[in-house]
């Protein structure tokens, strides 16, 4: 092949790239709107009625007056709260961008309460190494204390100002920013504290257990 052909070959090649990056980049872009931060800092959020469904085990149906959300495992004090209890504690706003292996991303004013303080108050044992959330529907994940310290996820009841709606985890889904969206548990009622390492739903089937988005 003469070099003026592979020449052409490649520049073909690369337009043909470039646009099939700028296809997917539009595909999976989701339209936004502009929202403001308590603080008053003007932000581009996804739409709430925009926010893709994305599920391995299935939507639960969660009694919000007999719900509770356990802390237990390696703790001094093993919690039992009620939504009105979470609701009661301090409340934590972040803009946090929610990015999912499939390659698309979201972002969004969160709104509910600190992990760390919860498990403040339940007194983290010194031999607890990793954190497992766990839904009505057995979906688990998992972070290491040091990524909890480092990453400092919420538990969301709120996004974009409005109630967390049901498919999105309602009445709490774990936030965790720099971390794949199958970290962020939708439904969470269950926090237990262990000394080993825990892999979760996706990251037994090979899934990073890691899940850093760092970047993204």
């Amino acid at each position: 092949m003469s070099t003026k052909r592979i020449v052409i070959t490649a520049v073909v090649i690369a337009v043909l790239l470039t646009a099939l990056f700028v296809y997917v980049g539009l595909t999976m872009r989701t339209p936004g709107e502009k929202a403001r931060l308590s603080s008053g800092r003007e932000v581009t959020v996804t739409p709430v009625d925009k926010m893709r469904v994305r599920t391995a085990e299935g939507q639960p149906e969660v009694d919000v007056e007999k719900y509770r959300l356990t802390v237990g495992g390696l703790v001094e004090n093993e919690l039992s709260l009620s939504f009105e209890d979470i609701q009661a504690m301090p409340v934590e706003e972040r803009y946090v961008r929610l990015p999912c292996v499939e390659g698309w991303s979201e972002d969004a004013i969160w709104k509910g309460v600190r992990l760390s303080d919860l498990l403040e108050r339940a007194g983290v044992d010194e031999g607890a190494r990793t954190v497992v959330f766990s839904s009505p529907n057995e979906y688990t994940t998992s972070l290491t204390v040091a990524d909890v310290e480092k990453t400092d996820p919420i538990l969301a009841y709120q996004v974009n100002g409005e109630r967390l709606p049901d498919a999105q985890g309602y009445p709490l889904r774990l936030v965790v920013p720099n971390k794949l969206g199958y970290k962020w548990v939708k439904w969470v009622d269950s926090i237990e504290l262990i000394s080993g390492d825990y892999e979760g739903y996706w990251e037994s089937r090979g899934y990073s257990n890691d899940a850093d988005a760092t970047g993204r």
